[in-house]
C-alpha cells in the first residue's frame, strides 16, 4: 500500500490524492456500525459534546424522529473510542500519511465523522482546514477522508480546488473575492467520488467543499487529521478549536512541540 513517487508528486502538485480500496469490507462495516452507535447516543464513553445535529434539528425547525439520521457530524472520537483509534493507527493509512508528511513521527490533530443523511445533509462551502487550525504550524497537516458509504456527486462528495494549497491561508475577506472564480470554474476544481473503503488525502491548505445530499443515500465519511510530531502549537492564537491532548500515532514525540 506504499505510495509511488508519482503519487507523492501528484499530492504535492495538486494538494489532494485518492487511494482506492485501502480498507476491507469488514473494516468499513466496523466503522459504519460504530458511527451509528455513537450517533445514537449509545456510547457512554463518548461525550455528548462530540455529537452535532444538522442545523434544522438544532434550531427546532424539524423534529428529531431518528437520532442517527439527525446527526451532522461526530468529532473528537478517537481519543475516547478504541474502534476509531484502531482506524487512526491503521498500518495502511499511516504508511500513506508518513509518505505524504515525510516523517515517521506523527500525531493525530483530531477527527470528524460526517454523517450527511439523505435530504437533510447540508453543504459545506469552500474552506481550508488550516484556516480553522491556525494555531498549528507549519500549516502542513494531512487529512485522510475515508468513505464509509459510497460518496457521489448527488450525495455530497468532496470537491477540491486543485493546487490552492500553494495560495497560503485565506480567511473571510481574503477568500471572498476568489469565490466567484472557484464557483464558476475559472479556477479548476475536481470532484472526488469514492467507493466505500477508499480514501482521499488532502493538504490542510487546499480549498475544498461538499454539496448537500440530494439523494436517497447516506454519505458517511470519517476524516482523520494528522500532523508531524515536530509541529508547533502557537498558544497566542486563542480563537482556534479547543482540542483534546494530541495523541501519538507513531514514532517519537518532542519536548516543546505538539
Amino acid at each position: 500500500m506504499g505510495l509511488s513517487s508519482s503519487q507523492i508528486a501528484e499530492f504535492k502538485e495538486n494538494g489532494h490524492l485518492t487511494v482506492e480500496d485501502v480498507l476491507t469490507a469488514d473494516e468499513v462495516q466496523a466503522l459504519a456500525a460504530r458511527a451509528d452507535m455513537i450517533a445514537a447516543g449509545e456510547a457512554e464513553h463518548v461525550p455528548e459534546s462530540s455529537i452535532q445535529l444538522e442545523p434544522v434539528f438544532r434550531k427546532g425547525e424539524r423534529e428529531v424522529e431518528d437520532q442517527v439520521l439527525s446527526v451532522r457530524k461526530l468529532y473528537n472520537l478517537a481519543v475516547y473510542d478504541p474502534v476509531m483509534w484502531e482506524h487512526v493507527t491503521h498500518p495502511r493509512v499511516v504508511e500513506i500519511i508518513a509518505a505524504l508528511l515525510g516523517t515517521e513521527d506523527i500525531k493525530l490533530y483530531g477527527d470528524q465523522l460526517f454523517m450527511k443523511a439523505s435530504e437533510t445533509g447540508t453543504a459545506q462551502p469552500w474552506h481550508q482546514d488550516s484556516a480553522s487550525w491556525r494555531d498549528i504550524l507549519p500549516m502542513d497537516l494531512v487529512s485522510a477522508w475515508t468513505a464509509i458509504d459510497e460518496a457521489t456527486l448527488n450525495n455530497g462528495c468532496l470537491h477540491f480546488a486543485t493546487g490552492t494549497h500553494r495560495w497560503g491561508m485565506l480567511r473571510g475577506p481574503q477568500l471572498a473575492p476568489l469565490l466567484p472564480d472557484l464557483d464558476s470554474g475559472q479556477w479548476p476544481s475536481v470532484p472526488a467520488p469514492l467507493k466505500p473503503g477508499s480514501i482521499s488525502f488532502h493538504h490542510s491548505l487546499v480549498l475544498h467543499r461538499s454539496g448537500a445530499n440530494t439523494s436517497a443515500l447516506r454519505r458517511r465519511g470519517y476524516a482523520t487529521h494528522y500532523m508531524r510530531a515536530t509541529s508547533y502549537k502557537d498558544e497566542a492564537v486563542t480563537d482556534a478549536p479547543k482540542m483534546p491532548p494530541f495523541k501519538q500515532v507513531q514514532g517519537q514525540s518532542f519536548e516543546g512541540r505538539v
